[in-house]
């Protein structure tokens, strides 16, 4: 009986420290740049350009939310970064599908 109420502790113990850090990392992305909703996620942009990640297992059509008009939607496939053409002096807030 001891040695199964030790091992019920030790399952207990694995449990609480998992959910700490599970709540712990949910917190933390929380604090920083809220995840953008779907597959299309925007990944890295500079003068003129943006590269928008589908990490969905199936094409995509996405864009990204600038100032004044958005850029036209691409095609992107499954896993693939596309890159989309900006204006200049756009800056990309996320990325979204069309």
């Amino acid at each position: 009986m001891t040695r199964l109420r030790s091992l019920f502790a030790a399952a207990a113990t694995v449990v609480l420290i998992t959910g700490a850090t599970a709540a712990g990392t949910a917190s933390a992305a929380a604090a920083g740049q809220p995840r953008e909703p779907g597959c299309a996620h925007l990944v890295g942009y500079g003068s003129g350009w943006a590269d928008i990640y589908n990490e969905c297992g199936y094409t995509v059509f996405a864009s990204v939310e600038v100032d004044g008009f958005d850029p036209s939607c691409i095609q992107i496939g499954p896993g693939a970064v596309g890159t989309i053409g900006l204006e200049p002096g756009d800056v990309p807030y996320y990325a979204y599908e069309c």
